[in-house]
Parts: structure tokens; C-alpha cells; sequence
């Protein structure tokens, strides 16, 4: 059974799971005064990008990339953060993306059964 659970359990998805909640957590503690990490973790959205860019390095087994979202993701924030963009005019580039992406999986649908090849 423990042989089981092993095999089953996505190692890349946990470090990133596990990344992306210490990232959280120390950026509430930030906001919330409990730390002061501004000064020294602007450059924090470099994670996302870098998990964007690990993931786009490594097609699935039905040829497809993923890892365009973290990239992006992470590239907006990293604009925010900077000052390049505002959060409150910028945020309809998420819904640019969200389009963007439906359009790209309509017209670059998944093969037939690539999803269970891949389970």
C-alpha cells in the first residue's frame, strides 16, 4: 500500500506546492508588519517565473508544454512590484490571458486519450 501511495505521488508538484505556500505565508506575515522582507524579496515573483520556465522545458508525454500561467504569473507581479504596472489598470491582462488560453486549447486541442496515457 505505501508502494502504492509513492508511485502515485508527484514530487515536483509538492516542491512547488510546498515553494509557493512558504511564499505566501512569508508575504502575509510582510503585509502584516509580523516581518519586514520588502527590501529584500522584491524580485520574488523570479520564483514563479522559474517554475514557468521549468515547466515549459519539460513536455508532457502527449507533447504539450505547460508553464505559460507561472510565467506569466510571475512576469505581472514582477511588473507590479516595480512599478513598470499597476495592479488596479493592469489586471485585465489576466482576463487577455484567460481568452488567450481558451482560444489556444481550442485550436491545439489535446490528442484523444493523451490524458489517460498520461494518468
Amino acid at each position: 500500500m505505501a508502494e502504492e501511495i509513492k508511485s502515485r505521488v508527484n514530487t515536483e508538484g509538492v516542491v512547488i506546492g510546498v515553494v509557493i505556500m512558504v511564499l505566501g505565508a512569508t508575504i502575509m506575515l510582510d503585509r502584516a508588519g509580523i516581518v519586514h522582507m520588502y527590501g529584500q524579496f522584491v524580485f520574488w515573483p523570479f520564483v514563479l517565473m522559474t517554475i514557468g520556465l521549468i515547466k515549459l522545458s519539460r513536455p508532457r508525454q502527449d507533447g504539450r508544454r505547460e508553464g505559460g500561467w507561472w510565467l506569466f504569473l510571475g512576469s505581472w507581479l514582477l511588473l507590479n512590484d516595480i512599478g513598470v504596472l499597476q495592479f488596479r489598470t493592469s489586471w485585465p491582462l489576466i482576463l487577455i490571458a484567460v481568452g488567450t488560453t481558451i482560444v489556444w486549447n481550442a485550436v491545439y486541442p489535446p490528442a484523444p486519450g493523451a490524458r489517460r496515457k498520461a494518468e
